[in-house]
C-alpha cells in the first residue's frame, strides 16, 4: 500500500477523491438532464403558424378591390415611409402594376416575415392578418391584374 504522506498528499486528499468519485455519476446524470431540458426548450415562438396565411379556403383575390387599396395605403404613400411611390426608383414604383407584379414573390416573402426582422415590410406601420393573407393569396393565385 502506498504511503500518501510520502507524496505530500495526506489522508484528507484521499478522502476527498473518494467523495468526488462517489457523487460523480449523480452529477453527470444531472448535467445530462439539464442539457436535454435546454435543448428541448429551444423554439422560436414568434413565427406564424404554418397555415396562418393559407389560401386553401380563400376566395379569389381581386387586384383592384383587394390589393391596390393595401398598396396605396401601406406601401406607396407619399412622405416618410412611402417606399414604393417612385421615390426609390422607377422599378420600385408599385403604383405601376407591372412593377408590383414583377416583385410579387418578394412581396409575399417580406410581408410574412416576423415584425422586427430584417426585410420585414412594411417598414413603417403594419398590416392586418387579413391584408397579409390577401397579398399572399394574390401572389399564389398568379398575381393577376383583375
Amino acid at each position: 500500500m502506498l504511503n500518501h504522506h510520502l507524496f505530500g498528499l495526506g489522508s484528507n486528499h484521499y478522502l476527498l477523491r473518494m467523495k468526488i468519485y462517489r457523487y460523480a455519476p449523480a452529477a453527470a446524470t444531472s448535467a445530462i438532464v439539464i442539457m436535454l431540458c435546454l435543448a428541448l426548450s429551444c423554439a422560436n415562438h414568434t413565427l406564424p403558424e404554418p397555415d396562418q396565411f393559407s389560401c386553401a379556403t380563400f376566395e379569389e383575390v381581386s387586384f383592384a378591390g383587394d390589393i391596390k387599396p393595401i398598396i396605396d395605403a401601406k406601401c406607396a404613400i407619399v412622405g416618410d415611409g412611402g417606399c414604393h411611390n417612385g421615390g426609390n426608383g422607377p422599378s420600385r414604383d408599385w403604383r405601376e402594376f407591372a412593377n408590383l407584379q414583377s416583385h410579387a414573390a418578394s412581396v409575399k416573402d417580406r410581408v410574412t416575415r416576423p415584425a422586427g426582422t430584417s426585410g420585414h415590410m412594411p417598414k413603417i406601420g403594419s398590416l392586418s392578418d387579413d391584408q397579409i393573407r390577401a397579398l399572399v393569396c394574390w401572389v399564389e393565385q398568379g398575381a393577376q391584374e383583375n
